[in-house]
């Protein structure tokens, strides 16, 4: 056996020992995916969905009631305008209505029959517009005169209680119609109007006595017309009664208001005169141009 001691491998001194690598952290393992919470973001989605879909519902029903509101107030608007345009036609046909406006139209003969509806109009215009302007448009050939003078004289009841009463004659006043166009304040004629003044005529019979006295009464009504109509015209009662004698005395518009029988000629659109010959005159126009041209 060898006493050589075998002495033990050296490392050399600039020769480090090898480090060992650090041992790699292994990767943590992937979570698993719940299902659950899939659902739930599913769910989520769905109610973001629903909700969204119910806001423009809400939307579009708002939109349709205010269409229908507005349809609506359009309604309502159209219908009172209409009311509106109703009431006032109705308030137009009230004024224009003869008893707003005051305006008694007598186309009729004078009897008893004519002058009741004349009365009974005429004194509730007067009671239910105290004072107020009448109007009477007249066009008659006369009839009684003891039923003429009834309403004379309550024409001349209505001027003394405060109304200003207007007549009118279109047409013709004969007769006792004549003697109603004196009652009003103001009388007035149409341009082509005629007014007949004539004696009172009558008839009578039974014994002579009676007709004497039929003919007394006649008489003394005549006095009482022709003092009428000279109150207020140019002439005379004289003068009337002789005009008048034994005939029917017609008077054109403008003669009846030169002898003051009537007020006024009822004004109307210009109405060129003819002259002699049926020639019209030439108009100033014409004139003016024929001096130019001699110029």
């Amino acid at each position: 056996m060898s006493n050589k001691k075998k002495t033990p491998d050296s490392t050399p001194a600039d020769k480090a020992a090898p480090v060992a690598a650090p041992a790699a952290t292994p990767a943590a393992p992937a979570a698993a995916k719940n299902p659950l919470d899939d659902q739930l973001k599913g769910l989520q989605v769905k109610q973001a969905e629903i909700a969204l879909q119910k806001a423009r519902r809400a939307e579009i029903h708002e939109v349709q009631m205010n269409a229908a509101d507005l349809r609506r107030l359009q309604a309502v608007a159209a219908t009172a305008e209409l009311d509106l345009a109703k009431k006032r036609r109705d308030a137009a046909r009230e004024l224009a209505a003869a008893d707003e406006a005051l305006n008694y139209t007598f186309y009729d003969g004078v009897s008893d029959e004519s002058i009741k509806p004349a009365l009974a109009e005429l004194g509730k215009w007067s009671r239910r517009c105290p004072g107020q302007p009448i109007t009477i448009t007249l066009n008659s050939g006369g009839g009684s005169v003891i039923a003429g003078l009834a309403l004379f004289d309550y024409i001349l009841k209505l001027r003394a209680d405060g109304h200003h009463v207007t007549v009118i004659c279109l047409g013709m006043a004969a007769s006792m119609g004549g003697i109603l166009l004196q009652a009003g304040d103001k009388r007035i004629v149409g341009r082509y109007a005629q007014v007949l003044i004539h004696e009172v005529s009558a008839g009578t019979s039974g014994n002579i006595q009676k007709m004497d006295d039929a003919l007394t009464f006649s008489k003394s009504l005549w006095n009482q017309l022709s003092e009428i109509l000279a109150e207020r015209s140019t002439m005379t009662v004289a003068q009337v009664r002789k005009a008048a004698l034994r005939k029917d005395w017609w008077l054109t518009s403008q003669e009846t208001v030169d002898l003051g029988f009537a007020d006024e000629v009822l004004s109307a659109p210009f109405t060129p005169k003819v002259q002699k010959g049926g020639k019209k005159p030439a108009s100033k126009a014409k004139g003016k141009a024929k001096s130019k041209k001699a110029e």
